[in-house]
């Protein structure tokens, strides 16, 4: 079978990557697509994954329906000219209605039904969505799908990548951090996301606010920042030589798996650093997700909004060596109860 697999973010290319290599080893022909988007592209390369570059990122609204459009119409030229019979992707609003246009099957996966926008205009067209176990089907119902069409799996989308991660001091070197540090890592947030876009608050100071109170209050750890878009980086320029903005993309889970403390914006990182045990402070504008409020009740993640509380916990959990060791158990269990999600997601496109 011909299978086309749509891959746009940097958590898309470690879960349909390796999606991707197994279609292969099963005797599929895979043709992987992705686009102008540079975190996307690298880690796709350190991955040894190629994939066509289809359409380009764009941060304003305008920008974003343009470039849908066109890699639209781009992509369904594709589907054709290479005799695609089925279409793989995390809410490619593209894929999906260029799928759908040509009735080729299209497969959703997805974790995040607060992404409104994205879900109305993928869910409604997928032959199938896969989700974790913990979100309900009356999540995905109201975009539109028929419950026979969802396919649960019992894991959290990370479990593919970071169940075996270990800790690499050589690794952390050369990238400027120092492996035997107290480490603090902090991932700023999906600011030009769609769903955050219009939200109101003063939520894009706040990790900045954060940074400069632990600056401050002098914690004795490395801080390295994790941002996401050039403009963080203008940002980041005044905290330079007191914080560590690594120069090359870092690779997330073995960063984390020496950090101390987490502290995330965002949904991938957030969710990674629970499952590798690390204590994690989640600052997500648009939350508490589905899957943020699940790791809460696992007690492996604390929402925080207010930058003092955030500070305070994070040089609480600084020197509290037992709640590290704890989440490190914590962790390794819930990982013991989950499933390969890949396995079910095969099972069903084959």
């Amino acid at each position: 079978m011909k299978v086309m697999v749509d891959i746009l973010t940097p958590k898309q290319a470690l879960f349909l990557g390796e999606l991707s290599r197994r279609l292969e080893d099963a005797g599929h022909e895979v043709f992987r697509v992705t686009r102008d988007f540079e975190e996307t592209i690298r880690m796709l390369r350190m991955n040894g994954l190629r994939a066509n570059i289809v359409g380009s990122h764009s941060l304003t609204l305008k920008g974003k329906l343009q470039e849908s459009l066109r890699r639209t119409s781009k992509l369904a030229d594709m589907m054709l000219k290479r005799k695609v019979e089925c279409v793989v992707g995390f809410s490619s609003v593209e894929a999906a209605r260029a799928a759908f246009g040509l009735s080729i099957p299209y497969y959703c996966i997805s974790d995040s039904p607060h992404a409104e926008a994205v879900s109305r205009l993928t869910v409604p067209l997928s032959s199938r969505l896969f989700t974790p176990s913990i979100i309900p089907n009356e999540e995905w119902v109201c975009y539109g799908i028929h419950p026979s069409r969802i396919i649960h799996y019992n894991a959290l989308d990370p479990y593919v990548w970071v169940k075996d991660v270990k800790p690499d001091s050589h690794y952390l070197r050369r990238h400027g951090i120092d492996p035997d540090s107290r480490i603090i890592t902090l991932r700023l947030e999906e600011s030009f996301a769609a769903y955050l876009m219009n939200m109101a608050g003063d939520w894009r100071n706040l990790p900045y606010h954060v940074l400069d109170r632990l600056l401050e209050e002098g914690c004795g750890a490395t801080i390295v920042v994790l941002p996401r878009y050039r403009k963080h980086l203008a940002q980041l320029r005044k905290y330079y030589g007191r914080v560590v903005v690594p120069r090359k993309m870092i690779y997330g889970p073995t960063l984390l798996a020496s950090t101390s403390v987490f502290i995330g914006g965002g949904g991938t990182m957030t969710a990674e650093a629970s499952m590798i045990g690390v204590p994690t402070i989640s600052y997500f504008p648009a939350g508490p997700t589905k899957v943020e409020s699940y790791l809460q009740e696992k007690g492996l993640l604390k929402r925080l909004t207010d930058p003092d509380s955030i500070v305070e916990q994070t040089m609480e959990w600084l020197t509290d060596e037992n709640y590290r060791v704890e989440c490190k158990r914590r962790a390794a269990a819930l990982l013991e109860e989950m499933e390969d999600p890949l396995e079910v997601i095969l099972r069903n496109i084959e």
